[in-house]
């Protein structure tokens, strides 16, 4: 395996594989040449922010840029980012110019962004130095046994995880990588060639239900799973289909992989560090670190194991101060998961005003059953008794929401900001998505976006949401306000004429129109060329 400083246009033979894309194969020829004509192009840029969807142009747009001297920024997810010069993305043309290659691998660097648990952004550095120690680390892991083998990724390289272990790692390697991400298990699995290594995720693992077992030619040769520990019932749907044990990483964007462990489907064993890697728990009982890419006390509770094994106990920062009181978010998930009536269970903190649980369930068939027998606030309370005799007060849950299904994102993880959203009242209002005119001229457009998570939709009507014609003379009238400078008050007299129905979801443009001489406000609700109503409204 040569190392990232060490990637020069002589690493391997032209004619080798690095990726594979549609069908095609692209060869090492190739990528050493849009290196070079991206380098070109990036000669005097500083911060470069990399968005692609492709692997294949997300690595020659990497390393074109640190050929350039430039800092790479990696979104999590596609948006405006500060100081960004020059942007790259799957439409970039990078040409193609001479590359000899050497970075400098504490200079060259990229950042990764990340929200963790919280939803609040903020960028990891890593240096060129940092990689090839975690890669080292994974070659001596694994690398004799791979030798060859195609890596298909359903994680995007826009991940720590998914960065290393499905472009960065195989590139290293000399191994071909499959140039896009898979989003359906149908296209993968269509896809695969025998003996590969599989990226994936407890976002895509769980979603197996269903799929018939792969002929035993075409089984993977690893089956590697990070972003949130996979539940047990996946682990056995996973071996069913895919006819292989899954590798769990443990691992954070600041520090990348940490540790493994197999999960064969009999339960949960301890995690074993990397090879190279060691770890110690501290006197708060916190995950100490100790790697070749450097030392990090980690805010994960653990418990040290036999061979230097360990169990994670939970994060440290996931103790609530409720009622005066230190509460454990993971006690009370536990506690909720022990139940019959609950498959799957999160709490987060509300403070409005004072801070206290609320608790998101996903009930098992027992729990549906007493849904429909109690009701919702009955089935609450009724848990919440149920939980009085394990749990202090203070670490009760005062608010419930049963759904089908947790909010995770694309790695499986959950954040506490969605979690939190799902407690927030219904919007009463639309959001705009543009705006054409306004103020001076007497008329404006807006597009709107009908959220069908509006108030509006509740019980209006039941199994068929439509936007009420009130609600849609009430925003006439207030959009009025806002856009025109129009001090109307609550439309008394008024006509309307409906053509058609705003549905959840629908996006419609709504034209507002003046006239000062008949002093009325003319509107309409359009959705494309469609009208789908049209009123005045007196401005008396």
């Amino acid at each position: 395996m040569i190392r990232l400083e060490g990637l020069k246009a002589t690493a391997f033979a032209p004619d080798h594989v690095v990726a594979r894309r549609d069908g095609e194969d692209l060869t090492w020829a190739r990528f050493r040449a849009e290196i070079g004509g991206t380098a070109r192009h990036l000669a005097a840029a500083r911060r470069v922010g990399l968005t692609c969807r492709d692997g294949w142009r997300f690595a020659v747009g990497l390393f074109g840029a640190l050929s350039a001297g430039a800092r790479v920024v990696v979104p999590s997810h596609p948006g405006p980012t500060d100081g960004i010069e020059h942007w790259i993305d799957d439409d970039f043309e990078p040409g193609a110019a001479e590359w000899s290659g050497g970075l400098d691998p504490d200079r060259a660097a990229l950042s990764l962004q990340t929200s963790g648990s919280t939803g609040e952004a903020k960028e990891v550095a890593r240096s060129l130095a940092q990689l090839d120690a975690e890669l080292a680390a994974l070659d001596a892991l694994w690398g004799e046994s791979l030798a060859g083998a195609d890596t298909l990724s359903t994680v995007s390289h826009r991940h720590a995880y998914g960065l290393m272990f499905g472009l960065l790692w195989p590139l290293a390697a000399g191994r071909p990588f499959f140039a896009r991400p898979f989003d359906l298990w149908e296209d993968l699995l269509a896809a695969l060639p025998a003996g590969a290594v599989l990226i994936t995720s407890p976002a895509h693992l769980t979603r197996l239900g269903g799929l018939p077992p792969l002929d035993e030619a075409k089984r993977p040769r690893l089956i590697l799973s990070a972003g949130a520990p996979l539940p047990e019932a996946a682990v056995i749907e996973a071996k069913r289909v895919l006819g292989r044990d899954i590798t769990e990483i443990y691992g954070s964007t600041e520090t990348g992989a940490m540790a493994t462990r197999h999960r064969d489907g009999t339960g949960e064993p301890p995690w074993r560090p990397l090879p190279g890697y060691r770890v110690g728990r501290s006197a708060a009982g916190l995950l100490c670190l100790d790697a070749p890419g450097g030392k990090a006390e980690i805010a994960d509770r653990i418990e040290l194991a036999a061979e230097d094994g360990f169990y994670l106990q939970g994060r440290a920062d996931r103790i609530a101060k409720i009622e005066g009181k230190r509460v454990s978010l993971d006690a009370v998930e536990q506690a909720l998961k022990a139940r019959p009536e609950i498959a799957d269970a999160a709490i987060v903190v509300l403070n409005d005003p004072q801070p206290h649980l609320a608790a998101v369930v996903m009930l098992a068939a027992a729990g549906q059953t007493e849904l429909t027998r109690l009701g919702r606030f009955r089935l609450g309370r009724a848990l919440r008794a149920g939980l009085a005799a394990s749990l202090d007060p203070a670490g009760l849950p005062r608010r419930w929401r049963f759904v089908d299904a947790l909010p995770v994102g694309a790695m499986g993880k959950r954040r506490s900001a969605d979690l939190a959203a799902l407690f927030e009242p219904p919007p009463r209002q639309p959001r705009i998505v543009a705006r054409r005119g306004g103020n001076d001229d007497g008329s404006v457009e807006l597009d709107l976006e009908i959220d069908p998570a509006l108030v509006w939709f509740k019980g209006h009507f039941p199994g068929h949401p439509i936007l009420p014609g009130v609600v849609q003379i009430d925003w006439a009238i207030a959009f009025a306000r806002e856009h025109l400078g129009l001090d109307l008050p609550a439309a008394r007299d008024f006509q309307i004429k409906f053509r058609a129905t705003i549905l959840p979801g629908d996006r419609v443009t709504l034209s507002l129109r003046h006239e000062a001489a008949k002093r009325r406000l003319g509107f309409q609700y359009r959705r494309g060329d469609d009208i789908c109503s049209s009123g005045m409204a007196s401005c008396r």
